[in-house]
């Protein structure tokens, strides 16, 4: 059996001293004779691949197919729960087994064309890089999609009002992402290039400076992500406004920019860089909404009438909705006697922050008081102008 010594072969070393002996030297063109002698060679790899590639994606259609079957819901937290974990685990086979019956291919080519001891160590060891580098891919692709499994359990067992797991998950499920990533390219670059740990740092130290001067933007817009984190200025799920009119709820954080959905139902990406360094005004976070009106009266309304006019306006802000303590108790004044009217000021704090809520509210104290004034017979007034004229 020649697999256990072929995956052997291509495993890693853990130290120094395990590494297998160096190949010797081979030029090009004995290379290529070495491993397709003809062209029958060739096409048999090419067949291996593509047969272990169309294999992989139809076991990939059909953990797909399983997969989008167990994307509905049910009622039951204990089957959504379960229906969530399969459809996860079918999601990662499936973004997994294609490059899994690649590598399988490669294998496949190998016991097929090569008898035991009868391959070259050189077509040996490049067989074996190819293998790993199949099986590699499978793993990254593999804890990709399994990172998905304990961000959407910890979903669902956190209540909706704990905005602060809803807000940290994305970001938390970004970098994980992209530690996978940058495991599988270093592990890639060890099997391919036989680069020693030394010098892999050494070339990460020179791209990380290499990126940071091109790809300036992109760090300051993670740098922005850590900010946002670290500062906390708002959660998923909080109204807030950004200035320039933006106005909207957030609906997520992510690694470099916030999504807020607008009041007009658009989607707003701002990078994060950017909104760290903005004033932000977190709507979500005040426990009452302001209301401050103010109602014109006009000249011919008696003394008598405007006392019954502030009655009515307390009586109807007596609603338990209306803040009835200090500092937030609601006041009716009589503040300017204007050009055309009598001004009366109303101003109350309605007692919860929802905005649509408070938009209702305020709909039904201005339908009592047009209904309470016209039934006092308190008129309203409008802008008038009177002009004199002299006859000479």
């Amino acid at each position: 059996m020649f697999l256990p010594s072929f995956i052997s072969a291509a495993t890693v070393p853990a130290a120094e001293s395990a590494m297998p002996p160096p190949a010797p030297e081979l030029t090009a063109e004995l290379f290529r004779h070495a491993l397709f002698p003809d062209a029958t060679y060739a096409l048999y790899l090419l067949s291996f691949l593509c047969g272990g590639f169309l294999i992989g994606v139809l076991l990939k259609k059909i953990f797909s197919l399983i997969a989008r079957h167990e994307a509905g819901l049910r009622k039951n937290a204990l089957l959504r729960r379960r229906k969530i974990f399969t459809r996860i685990i079918c999601e990662t086979f499936s973004g997994t087994v294609v490059f899994l019956c690649t590598g399988l291919g490669v294998v496949a080519f190998r016991g097929f064309m090569f008898r035991a001891g009868e391959i070259p160590p050189q077509v040996d060891d490049m067989l074996a890089r190819l293998f790993w580098v199949f099986i590699i891919c499978a793993q990254t692709v593999f804890l990709w999609h399994l990172v998905k499994l304990p961000v959407a359990l910890i979903r669902q067992w956190t209540r909706p009002e704990n905005k602060s797991i809803a807000t940290l998950l994305p970001l938390i499920e970004a970098l994980i992402k992209l530690a996978v990533v940058g495991l599988g390219v270093l592990i890639l670059i060890r099997i391919t290039t036989d680069t020693q740990p030394t010098e892999i740092v050494a070339m990460l130290g020179i791209g990380g400076l290499a990126l940071g001067l091109a790809a300036q933007d992109t760090v300051k817009n993670f740098f922005g992500s850590a900010m946002l984190l670290i500062d906390h200025p708002f959660q998923v799920g909080d109204a807030v406004d950004i200035g320039g009119g933006h106005v909207g709820t957030v609906e997520k954080v992510g690694v470099r920019s916030t999504r807020i959905r607008v009041r007009d139902g658009s989607l707003l990406c701002v990078p994060n860089g950017d909104l760290a360094n903005r004033t932000v005004r977190t709507i979500s976070a005040r426990g009452t909404i302001l209301e401050d009106f103010s109602l014109s009266l006009t000249y011919d309304t008696a003394p008598e009438k405007m006392e019954e006019a502030f009655a009515i306006l307390h009586e109807i802000l007596k609603d338990p909705r209306c803040c009835q303590d200090s500092p937030h108790a609601p006041h009716v004044l009589f503040t300017a006697f204007d050009d055309s009217a009598l001004r009366v000021q109303v101003i109350y704090h309605f007692a919860r922050p929802d905005f649509l809520e408070a938009r209702r509210f305020k709909h039904e104290v201005n339908m009592q008081i047009l209904r309470r004034f016209n039934a006092a017979e308190i008129a309203f007034a409008f802008p008038t102008q009177t002009i004199y004229t002299k006859n000479t």
